[in-house]
């Protein structure tokens, strides 16, 4: 009984799933700076996550990176502290912007990870963007769906015009 019993705590845990935009307009400089979004990105997130918790399982999926095979450069998982700040060092901004299939994918596996969990846990969705999308219809679309589905979306916004639906909703 104590060996199930301590097997069922393992199996319940908080998530966090990142999408990390490395799309060909985080090459650009911010607004009135000469730092470029995407290395700006990549300190806010590591900054971030020194405020999660150590056993929160993390997940690192980045799109339009010229350098990645795989867009799950950290599948969620439990948390190696050197390997999750490796990977995020990883990815260089390259082309397109599917934001909103990111946002899809990455709440679909959180939902999936909630299966697993029965439920127990929590899952939250940390964008990590400019905000510019080519599917800006399916951010509008999914946005709202993934809020309703008891996912919590955090956004940082990278030099994110504040009238964006990111910066508004989530």
């Amino acid at each position: 009984l104590a060996q199930e019993e301590a097997s069922a705590n393992q199996a319940y845990h908080d998530n966090v799933v990142i999408v990390l935009d490395a799309s060909g307009s985080m090459k650009q400089k911010m607004r009135g700076s000469n730092v470029i979004k995407m290395s700006a990105a990549k300190e806010a997130l590591k900054a971030v996550l020194q405020n999660v918790n150590a056993t929160t399982h993390i997940g690192l999926l980045v799109f339009s990176a010229k350098n990645l095979k795989d867009d799950w450069v950290y599948p969620l998982g439990p948390r190696d502290e050197a390997a999750l700040l490796a990977a995020i060092e990883l990815p260089v901004a390259n082309r397109g912007t599917p934001l909103g299939k990111y946002i899809k994918i990455g709440a679909d596996r959180l939902l999936q990870a909630r299966k697993e969990q029965y439920g127990y846990g929590s899952y939250r969705l940390l964008i990590v963007t400019d905000g510019d999308a080519n599917d800006q219809d399916l951010v509008e679309r999914y946005t709202p769906e993934v809020l309703a589905r008891g996912i919590t979306m955090d956004v940082i916004g990278v030099d994110m015009r504040n009238e964006h639906m990111l910066a508004n909703v989530a």
